[in-house]
């Protein structure tokens, strides 16, 4: 198992070899944990590339599925899930379009520390690039928009999205304001109202009550820092941190403790890193040993390690 090459550190750019902080090996594996990091809790997962071939991809999936689960049993933390609007356009395209069908979703914004909203081009702009022949990129004048999944399916979400380098998993604290109330439908209600066949009433329900969330205003507060004045900002519904393993070396420990603010654990697919990063404050490595030990005893190991067992 290799170590880890840092990735962006926010610039857009690669470090030089010489700085690049190294994220030493321990016995989590598949997991490599930065040892040098002393406040937080780093680790780093590599990949072969994204999207994951299928063994890395369900090693992935089953694994997140028993974090969560022991999240949400010791620590009462709950799983929001969000997928980069550039995936679910290009690498996803068919299948989000028909999921979203069935499926409640907010567009927010996803943002590299310090990054700015790419400004619309103007008319010499544009004629420079036509004049140099050059194609255009709408891409390059949009921001790192994303999709939060206010439905709350997030085993079928990770199977169907997850492995394509572009999805952030928070896991927060429970908000009270986001539990909808009981309501009186039996199910002999229930199979004698057509809707409820035909639509997922339940999910239409919890995604309404989901817009009553304290992360939504409070993400913008922590991570919309000199985006105030852009005029997109006030329809901004959230703004969540889009992070490779640079921008933690790359900031103060007060900083890391504020992104932290936001959430207890964070999980992102880095392409920059070619791999996947797991980063929290609190010390909830024990939880993933335990994880890892009973994905182990099951006979569940991450495809880098058999490969090297073999």
């Amino acid at each position: 198992m290799r170590d880890l090459t840092v990735g962006e550190a926010g610039n857009g750019h690669q470090p030089s070899a010489s700085r690049r902080p190294r994220l030493d090996k321990i016995e989590l594996h598949p997991w490599m944990r930065a040892q040098t990091m002393e406040d937080c809790y780093l680790y780093w997962m590599p990949v072969h590339g994204f999207p994951l071939d299928r063994s890395e991809s369900t090693w992935l999936v089953e694994f997140m599925d028993r974090f969560s689960r022991a999240l949400a049993e010791e620590y009462n933390l709950r799983a929001e899930i969000f997928l980069q609007f550039r995936t679910a356009s290009n690498e996803v395209s068919d299948s989000f379009r028909a999921y979203s069908m069935k499926c409640k979703t907010l567009l927010g914004l996803g943002r590299k520390p310090g990054a700015d909203l790419p400004s619309i081009p103007t008319k010499e702009e544009l004629e420079e690039l036509a004049k140099d022949g050059k194609s255009l990129d709408p891409s390059q004048w949009v921001g790192d928009y994303c999709y939060w999944f206010r439905t709350k399916r997030p085993e079928e979400q990770r199977r169907r999205f997850l492995g394509y380098g572009g999805m952030t998993t928070l896991f927060l604290p429970p908000d009270p304001k986001t539990t909808p109330p009981r309501f009186p439908f039996t199910p002999r209600f229930r199979a004698a109202v057509p809707a409820f066949s035909l639509y997922d009433i339940d999910g239409l329900i919890q995604g309404a009550f989901s817009l009553k969330d304290d992360f939504l205003q409070k993400s913008k507060s922590l991570f919309g820092a000199g985006l105030e004045d852009k005029p997109e900002y006030s329809a901004i519904m959230y703004i969540i941190p889009l992070l490779a393993s640079g921008h933690f070396f790359a900031v103060s420990a007060d900083e890391r403790s504020r992104w932290f603010q936001l959430f207890d654990v964070y999980l992102n697919e880095s392409p920059n890193d070619r791999g996947v990063l797991l980063a929290f404050q609190k010390n909830y490595e024990p939880l993933l040993i335990e994880t890892l030990r009973g994905m182990q005893a099951d006979g569940l190991l991450y495809p880098h390690l058999t490969a090297e067992r073999r």
